[in-house]
């Protein structure tokens, strides 16, 4: 098992969650049977000494019958005889519901408007004993037992089984996802799904961001989604995306000209959201410079006087605690004639006032920074404007830097872009320079570590390839964030008179994707596609400001085959987040739990001596989607299929005491097999009656009680 699987494993362990229960409405477990007199007249082979799979009639499923009852599950099954049944599958309510009953992270807890059911009575632990112990009496010599649960239940049914004397083979999931390469809007810049990991930060569609919990690789059939952006999405066939109006819809329902909803690009509101950016957030602890008490006090004693000169002998004569420049120069390891340039200044860097012992003599914090001029002063906080916003988008596009300076490369005769990086740079109180590089070409730079931490704060990454910008861009006002937009499009924009268009191109698939959603959001008609070259590729943007936009639609659907494919779990309740060119996804279809959401269950797999499955080429996971607006928590009939078609024969009994609907008894009706099932609810008595009789399959009545020896359908 990989790392990556690992995690998803664990992810999901820890989730406790609330699986869906097919029988969703109970009363308590001691309800009255109401089972009326009668048995099953229909052809049923012994099974007492039986090898299953051998000398079986093969039936239609016309032949099938079925019965059911209205009792406890324990003391339905002890009314069967021993070795009277072939196989039983079954899904209890089990008793961690309880716990996400307490804690309110499970549905249809009482009367509400989602839910006009009260919440059933759970099947407590301490009774799996008898359950087991029952379920292994009237199995047959070789056969299967199918038990539907949590990953919290599985570690107390696995040892009480085993303990009434079935083997336990393994759980077999039950599995409910984008394709590696979908590009998904995090923190850290437009990024592959595949590449993340549990810490990543995903953005919602209300701009906040959410932590990814846990990754998980799947295969499923695809669906690849062409939209009118010329941007294509691949995912499973039940993925959910949002449409227009805020609705889930799964992909393989989408149809072309159906519309997609897209995020807005503006990230909620933030300390930046009023317009403004204080500076010292942006200094290092280590970076402060402080500003050191009156002068007519003594630095050492905090002593008083009425002149400078008076304060200024005492350090030097009179204080105990004094200390000479010299020595303190000394002991930081700057020249004597620095340290007394600051500190005729009234100031102090603060790791310097940290090593002499002065840091708690401080006043406050000045707007200077950790330079040999201690003069150099810089503003507390500026305006994102415009200006700013086009500053960023410019570096974005054409800068590099270090700690110390920052880059940026143009043309020669931009001269325009060199007076606007030298115009921002003089209000900070630095000093932009311009050098030629070639006859066409020049960098302008602005030398200082300021300058760089402050560009360092709305980009991310080193490289042409790796740039993204940072929450803090996309948190920034709309005028920033449109000075962005037009710096990005003056460094790496061209327009074609031919085409009548612009056309950015950027190896950055973040930087790429936000002039592709910002263009969007001006009302312009906008496509996105991806081109090779010698160096890193990259990805190209075309946009016509005359055009108007259209909605973003689907415009063909193909589906495919079954494909790797990446599930997330993320730390938000809708599990939606924004992928790079903005479509809102859901990130599966997933059930509920405290600490993680789940979107599997478990099907513990157990034997009572020794039966072949038939067919083993079937995987230990089972792909089929949950059932939506139907009977509460409904499990499928193909779930139930796969298992019963596995361990069982045509004309052989299954059983399932815990039947609610009776998915199970659909499933073995439709394969020609018998199903005798039970339930403690009125509700789900009445449906599983509705549902199997619309089979056409033929109802028979159980006698009153089943002797030692005897078949429970009336058969001899």
């Amino acid at each position: 098992m990989s790392e990556n699987d690992a995690v998803w494993e664990k992810a999901q362990a820890a989730s406790g969650e609330v699986h869906g229960k097919d029988e969703d409405v109970r009363e308590p477990e001691a309800a009255s049977a109401r089972a009326g007199p009668g048995v099953l007249s229909a052809p049923v082979v012994s099974h007492s000494e039986q090898t299953p799979g051998e000398g079986a009639p093969i039936l239609a499923s016309g032949d099938a019958s079925w019965a059911i009852d209205q009792a406890d599950a324990v003391a339905f099954l002890s009314r069967l005889g021993t070795g009277s049944v072939d196989l039983v599958v079954t899904d209890p309510p089990y008793e961690s519901l309880e716990k996400h009953r307490a804690v309110g992270t499970t549905t249809r807890l009482s009367h509400s408007k989602s839910s006009s059911n009260d919440w059933f009575t759970v099947f407590p632990n301490v009774r799996f004993r008898e359950l087991f112990d029952q379920v292994h009496r009237v199995l047959v010599k070789n056969a299967h037992f199918y038990l539907f649960c949590d990953q919290e239940t599985a570690f107390v049914a696995k040892p009480i089984g085993e303990a009434a004397g079935f083997k336990f083979w393994k759980p077999i999931i039950w599995d409910k996802c984008l394709a590696p390469e979908t590009l998904v809007w995090t923190t850290a810049g437009v990024r592959p799904v595949g590449e993340l990991a549990p810490g990543d930060r995903v953005v919602t569609p209300d701009g906040r961001d959410v932590a990814v919990l846990a990754t998980r690789r799947t295969q499923a059939p695809v669906v690849r989604l062409s939209l009118s952006d010329r941007t294509h999405l691949v995912c499973s066939a039940e993925h959910r995306l949002l449409d227009v109006h805020g609705a889930e819809v799964e992909a393989r329902s989408l149809t072309p000209g159906d519309r997609l909803k897209v995020a807005p690009l503006h990230q909620e509101a933030s300390e930046v959201s009023a317009g403004e950016l204080v500076l010292d957030e942006l200094i290092d602890e280590d970076e402060r410079v402080l500003e050191l008490p009156d002068p007519s006090a003594c630095l050492f004693c905090g002593r008083q006087f009425d002149d400078v000169r008076a304060a200024a002998a005492h350090q030097a004569r009179f204080c105990e605690h004094a200390r000479s420049k010299a020595a303190m120069a000394d002991a930081i390891g700057v020249a004597p004639k620095r340290l007394r340039r600051w500190m005729s200044d009234g100031r102090l860097p603060a790791r310097w006032a940290q090593a002499l012992g002065l840091e708690a003599m401080a006043t406050g914090r000045s707007r200077l920074r950790l330079q040999n001029d201690s003069a150099l002063w810089f503003p507390e906080r500026i305006v994102l404007d415009h200006g700013w916003g086009r500053l960023v988008g410019l570096y974005a596009a054409e800068g590099w830097r270090n700690e110390n300076i920052a880059h940026f490369a143009f043309h020669a005769e931009e001269k325009h872009l060199h007076r606007h990086i030298a115009r921002l740079a003089r209000s900070l109180g630095l000093k932009a320079t311009v050098a030629a590089t070639s006859e066409a070409g020049c960098v302008v730079s602005v030398g200082s570590r300021l300058f760089s931490t402050l560009l360092g704060a709305f980009v991310g990454g080193a490289g042409a390839g790796t740039k993204h910008f940072l929450p803090r861009t996309l948190r920034a006002p709309g005028a920033f964030l449109r000075g962005v937009f037009d710096g990005l499009i003056e460094g790496d924009g061209q327009w074609s008179h031919e085409e009548q268009r612009e056309t950015f191109m950027s190896a950055s698939p973040d930087l790429a994707t936000f002039v592709l959603r910002f263009a969007r959001e001006l009302g312009w008609n906008a496509s996105l596609s991806r081109f090779e070259n010698d160096h890193l590729g990259g990805w190209r943007v075309r946009f016509d400001p005359a055009t108007r936009c259209r909605s973003l639609d689907v415009v063909s659907v193909e589906h495919g085959a079954t494909t790797e494919l990446v599930d997330l779990a993320i730390d938000d309740p809708r599990q939606l987040y924004v992928l790079a060119n903005g479509v809102v996804s859901h990130n599966c279809k997933i059930g509920m739990g405290y600490h993680y959401r789940s979107r599997y269950e478990m099907i513990l797999f157990f034997e009572k001596g020794k039966r072949r499955l038939n067919d083993l080429g079937i995987a230990d996971v089972i792909r089929e989607n949950r059932i939506y607006r139907g009977y509460p928590t409904e499990k499928p009939v193909r779930v139930n299929q796969i298992l019963i078609e596995q361990s069982t024969s045509p004309g052989q009994l299954v059983v399932d005491p815990f039947m609610g609907t009776a998915s199970a008894g659909l499933a073995a009706l439709s394969t020609g097999r018998h199903f005798l099932g039970s339930d403690v609810s009125d509700k789900a008595i009445d449906i599983a009656t509705e549902r199997l009789t619309a089979t056409g399959a033929k109802r028979t009545e159980l006698p009153e009680a089943v002797t030692e020896g005897q078949l429970p359908l009336g058969i001899e």
